[in-house]
């Protein structure tokens, strides 16, 4: 009996191990396109090839993807990343480990730069990188438009549900705001800005914008979002399945989550983890620790390395299940 038992563990085992191997059957390359909208703005688009991986710097980034190798042969999933807000108007390279991992798994990784973009412009950014990246002859044949998915972190993770078809509510953010100030986080600017600025002044509806662009996303993952700009109401279209991360100590306002849960006709599927709202993005490199300590910095006993692996694999096995 024990004979047998230790045959099925070790059968087990090597099962394991096997499907482990099997689920990274890619390299990662990344490029950087120019893409023609109100404002013209860059974006990273990561993918899987074929290519061996040969590490680059972008400024303080290390990137393990190659640039501008030829894309593997076959048709792969689309992802769309919004990355975070605040001050500095943030940036899609404090995901690119999760970009370059998300490639290497088969997925189109399409990581528009915001840069100081405000909110209700960003979704448009995002369909017109979309709509860039389809044009594009590399990608065209190789980007399958009907496995569409996207990812926001934060203030993007606002994004993401407009771009499903959320409506934001200016009126009930102030309202919440005029109620809750302390929370500096969702009543600034935007998430990570600590300025104490007017809520969300630089989203306020705009006359000249053009209705945000719905597109036909087949499931969310959102990192620790900017949810409380909207309510049940303006969350009635978002029908589609949702994966949330949401960091113990977040010092985004409770409620964010809880208008969340409330207010998706799916409810979404949450999962808790140690740390706090900077734990969700890639550890910092060594030129980016002293400078942003806030972002970089964790909790004693926090291991954001070990964090980011567990979310990585959950995030690749979501969009596998729902990009069939």
């Amino acid at each position: 009996m024990r004979i047998l038992s230790l045959a099925i563990a070790l059968l087990t085992i090597f099962a394991a191990s096997t499907a482990w191997a099997q689920t990274a059957p890619f390299h990662a390359g990344v490029t950087r396109i120019s893409v023609s909208d109100e404002d013209r703005f860059d974006t990273f688009v990561w993918y899987p090839t074929d290519a061996v991986e040969i590490p680059w710097q972008a400024g303080p980034f290390p990137i393990s993807a190659s640039r501008n190798a030829p894309i593997a042969a076959g048709q792969f999933p689309v992802l769309l990343l919004s990355h975070g807000g605040g001050p500095g108007g943030g940036s899609p390279l404090i995901l690119r480990n999760l970009s370059t991992y998300l490639a290497r798994e088969g997925f189109i990784v399409v990581t528009p730069i915001h840069g100081k973009t405000p909110l209700l412009q960003r979704p448009h950014q995002i369909a017109a990188a979309f709509d860039a990246t389809m044009a594009d002859p590399r990608f065209a044949t190789h980007a399958d438009a009907d496995k569409l998915a996207m990812l926001g972190f934060s203030l993007g993770g606002a994004v993401a549900l407009e771009n499903a078809g959320g409506i934001p509510d200016f009126e009930h953010l102030a309202a919440y705001c005029a109620a809750h100030p302390n929370d500096e986080t969702s009543c600034g600017a935007g998430p990570g800005d600590k300025t104490g600025a007017t809520p969300s002044k630089q989203a306020q509806p705009s006359d000249e914008l053009p209705q945000t662009p719905r597109l036909p996303l087949k499931a969310l993952v959102l990192l620790d979002p900017f949810a409380v700009l909207f309510t049940p109401t303006g969350l009635a279209a978002v029908k589609i399945p949702t994966l949330v991360f949401r960091p113990k100590q977040s010092d985004l306002g409770e409620k964010n989550l809880n208008a969340l849960i409330a207010g998706l006709p799916y409810p979404p599927k949450v999962d808790y983890m140690p740390g706090g709202h900077f734990t969700l993005t890639d550890v910092c490199p060594p030129a980016l620790e002293l400078a942003v300590s806030e972002v970089c910095k964790d909790a004693q006993g926090v291991d954001r390395a070990a964090i980011q692996i567990e979310i990585e694999r959950q995030i690749a096995a979501f969009f596998h299940s729902n990009l069939q």
